[in-house]
């Protein structure tokens, strides 16, 4: 029997490329996704054209209506988590063996996919609600994303342990 050193593996380059693929893309999505959530519910839900949002863009950025750069910074919070825990996670797992990668790809995935839907949702109710101080909900809105982090990753945990046996 020959012993085969995991980080050598043909598998280890494409880890490493799916790792700084979710690293990058997790950053990216959590500072852009209250920017497109904000297009989507002005143009399906309020009825304005693409060309009326871009045209006071400067003021969201620069004006007294600020809070959308802000927003974003914020909402960007538990992504930016997400990206430093697969990094970290992912980057170590071609070491501990193939079972290892697929499990952890797995709960990374479903982890995301979870953050992704709780934020788009969270995003959407906040932003159609009539209530003048639905606006607070901004505040813990990374707080919830954040702990569907924590169950989707669990959940993709539990689902890989019985999967990969």
């Amino acid at each position: 029997m020959t012993d085969i050193d995991p980080t050598t593996s043909s598998d280890a380059p494409r880890i490493r490329g799916l790792t700084l693929v979710l690293y990058w893309f997790s950053i990216t999505l959590g500072f852009l996704l209250p920017w497109v959530m904000q297009i989507a519910v002005d143009v399906w839900h309020r009825q304005q054209s693409v060309a009326a949002f871009f045209d006071g863009l400067y003021l969201r950025v620069f004006g007294p209506e600020s809070g959308q750069l802000w927003l974003s910074l914020l909402s960007a919070a538990p992504f930016v988590i997400y990206a430093v825990f697969a990094l970290l996670h992912l980057g170590t797992a071609p070491r501990r063996g193939a079972d290892v990668t697929r499990r952890r790809r797995l709960a990374l995935m479903l982890a995301l996919a979870t953050m992704i839907a709780v934020s788009v949702w969270g995003h959407y109710a906040i932003l159609t609600a009539r209530g003048s101080t639905a606006g607070v909900g901004f505040l813990f809105l990374p707080f919830y994303v954040g702990f569907a982090m924590a169950v989707g990753y669990g959940a993709g945990r539990g689902m890989a342990r019985y999967r990969y046996r």
